[in-house]
């Protein structure tokens, strides 16, 4: 199932660096040291609305997960499932990405997972995860 073409914007810059060299970045608050996914922006914990970009580890668990089907295409064609996950990543944060190399019979709370990108020919490069 295809992703589509990304395209960042001038907020999502340092996320979209950081996938180009194959780096997870996201948002930390330097103050209280509380990590948030890139699309925060303000500090619930200390108020702060100055977060910095940060390199994460990369290291994340599976919190739950879904499969999408695709629809048929009109010559009866139908595209692999793609599975879809919610994982928590070592310094906290939620995040919502593809996961790669998974038998979803397999699947199970608190699997190990590691952040990869994928770079296509056209557009920014996208996260998934993929089990250690």
């Amino acid at each position: 199932m295809e992703i589509g073409i990304l395209r960042r914007d001038g907020r999502t810059d340092p996320f979209f660096d950081g996938a180009a060299e194959d780096r997870l970045v996201i948002r930390r608050c330097e103050p209280c040291d509380h990590w948030y996914a890139p699309d925060q922006s303000g500090c619930p914990s200390c108020g702060g609305d100055e977060l910095v970009w940060a390199q994460a580890s990369g290291e994340a668990t599976l919190v739950t997960w879904t499969v999408l089907h695709g629809r048929p295409a009109a010559d009866g064609t139908v595209p692999p499932p793609a599975v879809l996950g919610l994982v928590e990543l070592a310094e906290g944060p939620w995040l919502n990405a593809r996961l790669d190399g998974v038998d979803a019979a397999a699947l199970r709370e608190g699997l190990a997972l590691r952040a990869s990108f994928v770079h296509p020919a056209e557009g920014e490069p996208y996260l998934l995860f993929r089990p250690v």
